[in-house]
């Protein structure tokens, strides 16, 4: 991956937890990291919303940002990446490391995303709404 940009292909087949969503946010694949390290099974996301795993402060910026994607194709946080909260299927929140990619299939955008744990006392990005 050092001589190009990395596909969501390349994060697919890495070993980091990996979730993949559709144009709506609708998640359609996981990996076993993924149910591992956030409690999540297969069955219990996909075909739901990606709000299922996320903090109830930053659903609305979410939101926000997933429908200016789809209307303008820009975005800020893509291919870098984000200290963001990731909400376990048991309501703990962990503070992970999110690197999400965008590509067109079949002429609409399926998003697919790392989400690596961190180590606890590392706080999320300054970006990310507070709790509260």
């Amino acid at each position: 991956m050092a001589d190009r940009n990395p596909t969501i292909s390349d994060l697919r087949s890495s070993d980091a937890p990996f979730i993949l969503a559709d144009h709506r946010g609708i998640v359609l694949a996981l990996n076993p990291a993924f149910e591992q390290v956030y409690g999540w099974k297969e069955a219990d996301l996909v075909g739901e919303s990606l709000g299922r795993i996320l903090p109830e402060a930053f659903l609305m910026s979410h939101q926000l940002g997933f429908s200016r994607f789809q209307s303008l194709g820009a975005s800020t946080v893509l291919g870098h990446p984000l200290r963001l909260r990731t909400r376990c299927s048991d309501g703990a929140e962990i503070v992970s490391e999110h690197f999400i990619l965008a590509e067109k299939q079949d002429d609409q955008w399926v998003f697919g995303a790392t989400l690596t744990p961190l180590p606890e006392g590392i706080p999320p990005d300054q970006t990310e709404p507070r709790g509260g």
